[in-house]
């Protein structure tokens, strides 16, 4: 079982309990699972025999929005610190500590809005000796953009790759959220690894196909259809 997986199946469980009045607020728990997600991913150190992420986050709300989450707090911080650690292992990343999440307030942060601090260390924790091997220079920035073309009724609609983790499916959790009743709730994953785009299925109901073959997993090239479950798009990577 995927680390989002195993997150989702416990956020099920917890709406079955007496809580189910967070499932209300316009911030959902996925959602700050996937902004943690994208700090981690964003802030990569590579070093010379691994890369290592942050290991402490901190994800502010509006107090109001806040407000929710305050009964299963702890409980939360938890499980999203047990799903970042889980994820990193998946990625191949390398932590300097287990990892620690803690949700607080801001006035300033607007409604239904989430701003995610990450650092490599919790600095205000115990004192921490880090030997860490001699830096080498990160890879230049990738000049080329990608997107995805959707055919609507009312011509072709794009849909930039903004991240090099895309979530795609018919939750709103997702990063490219497509309301059609063929997708799966989380049908798809674009991730951007050796230089090139590749997508992977999640495990959807009715597949995902690339130039009419279904795949799990697939790099991605200019002007490949992808499906997804009978819904067409036209990737495009320049």
């Amino acid at each position: 079982m995927s680390a989002l997986s195993r997150f989702e199946q416990f956020m099920e469980q917890l709406v079955e309990g007496s809580v189910a009045r967070l499932f209300r607020s316009p911030v959902q728990p996925v959602e700050i699972a996937r902004r943690l997600e994208r700090a981690m991913e964003s802030q990569q150190s590579i070093s010379v025999k691994r890369v290592i992420v942050p290991s402490f986050y901190r994800a502010f709300l509006n107090p109001q929005d806040f407000a929710a989450f305050q009964p299963v707090q702890a409980q939360l911080e938890q499980e999203m610190a047990t799903y970042l650690s889980e994820l990193a292992q998946e990625r191949g990343f390398a932590m300097l500590e287990h990892p620690r999440v803690v949700l607080a307030e801001d006035a300033a942060v607007p409604r239904r809005s989430i701003q995610v601090v990450a650092e490599l260390t919790n600095n205000q924790g115990a004192e921490t000796t880090q030997v860490m091997a001699p830096a080498v220079p990160a890879p230049p920035a990738r000049k080329r953009h990608a997107l995805l073309l959707l055919q609507t009724p009312a011509g072709p609609q794009p849909i930039p790759v903004e991240s090099t983790a895309v979530a795609i499916g018919r939750g709103l959790g997702n990063d490219v959220i497509l309301e059609d009743t063929r997708v799966s709730r989380h049908h798809a994953q674009l991730r951007y690894r050796q230089r090139r785009f590749w997508i992977t299925d999640l495990g959807s109901t009715n597949g995902t196909f690339v130039n009419g073959a279904r795949i799990s997993e697939t790099a991605l090239r200019d002007g490949d259809v992808v499906s997804l479950g009978g819904l067409e798009l036209t990737f495009k990577d320049q």
